[in-house]
């Protein structure tokens, strides 16, 4: 069926995004463009953005976020904003980073925004690939979960949380903070991820690092088994085979649960949250277009959209969530500045538990 679409579909070879990615001679620049919109008012700067993205054409997008939910994403941009197709390069996040530097290495400027885990992201900041870029009434979102310099926003996020097989643990029976773990009833029941080292970041920032290390000790001593990914414990602990995971993506497991999975969630003190950041590009070849896809999808409209329709954690203060039980303020986010030390959490998480 013939779609109508002001979008690309997923692309793995963009040849044609490289033919168009070099900004042409005599255009603003992003930075040019991000200085000129400050003094202006808000109807005044989306027209400003808006009338030079429609000059430009397109904006290119790199990102993890899956296909079948940028489109419909796309879709509502385009609702607003019609004459603007959105390039989409779907990757994981490895592919995404790859990507990414080895175009600024060799000198290409293909891409307008990139969208990924925000702890990975410093990468992106150490290279001087990023274009600072405060939005107006940043403070709508959670304190820790953007930038206040501009260099980074979180697009959505997702709530670590506890996840139990609901056919085997009664709602009033599943731990309820991290010391109901160390009960004896949960001794050889449980998974967790030997590389979470950000729950050992996290404990440590609400804790302090002794406490942190001597409560993971105790824990290793139940027995912990492990599998790597949230996906994988979602799928052990649907089965039945184990009736708690003890730290997944909520809101990605609480999609399966909408497919009949009979799943249960809790999220534990302190409350985490793993966010899917937003950075524009320092070379954007489309400058309006990036600006005006970073002003929109930070917006109410679409954060209420990938909220309540995509199932997405929501760092806007009084979002509604799709998933209620995740609906809460984050006590530790996982951000840039903690992922230049994560590989050294992870070490020393699985160094304490015993992770193999």
């Amino acid at each position: 069926m013939q779609r109508t679409l002001k979008f690309a579909a997923v692309c793995f070879v963009v040849t044609g995004l490289l033919a168009s990615s070099s900004i042409h001679a005599g255009a603003a620049t992003i930075a040019e463009v991000a200085e000129k919109i400050k003094s202006l008012k808000p109807e005044e700067r989306i027209g400003y953005l808006l009338k030079g993205a429609q000059a430009e054409g397109e904006m290119v997008y790199y990102g993890t976020l899956p296909i079948d939910e940028f489109l419909p994403l796309a879709r509502v941009f385009n609702q607003r904003y019609r004459s603007i197709a959105l390039q989409h390069y779907f990757s994981p996040r490895d592919g995404i980073l790859s990507r990414t530097l080895t175009e600024a290495r060799a000198g290409r400027h293909a891409f307008d925004v990139v969208q990924v885990d925000l702890s990975y992201g410093y990468q992106l900041l150490n290279a001087n690939l990023v274009q600072s870029y405060a939005i107006p009434g940043a403070n709508r979102f959670f304190d820790g979960t953007y930038d206040p310099a501009g260099a980074w926003h979180s697009m959505y996020y997702l709530t670590t949380a506890l996840i139990y097989n609901a056919n085997a643990v009664k709602a009033e029976q599943a731990p309820k903070n991290y010391d109901d773990l160390l009960q004896p009833a949960w001794k050889g029941k449980m998974l967790f991820d030997p590389e979470a080292g950000y729950i050992l970041a996290a404990m440590e920032a609400a804790w302090g690092r002794e406490k942190a290390v001597a409560y993971l000790g105790r824990l290793a001593k139940q027995d912990i088994s492990y599998r790597r990914g949230g996906t994988l414990t979602t799928q052990v602990v649907s089965s039945g085979e184990y009736p708690i995971g003890i730290a997944i993506n909520g809101e990605t497991s609480a999609a399966i649960r909408e497919k009949g999975a009979p799943l249960g969630f809790k999220v534990l003190a302190p409350v985490i949250v793993k966010p899917e950041g937003l950075f524009v590009a320092k070379n954007a070849p489309h400058p309006h277009a990036a600006l005006l896809f970073a002003e929109w999808v930070l917006s109410e409209e679409a954060q209420s959209f990938l909220a309540t329709t995509l199932g997405k954690g929501s760092a806007m203060k009084g979002a509604r969530s799709k998933f209620k039980e995740f609906q809460l303020k984050p006590d530790f986010v996982v951000s840039p500045k903690l992922g230049a030390n994560l590989q050294s959490y992870i070490r020393d998480f699985r160094k304490i538990m015993g992770a193999p």
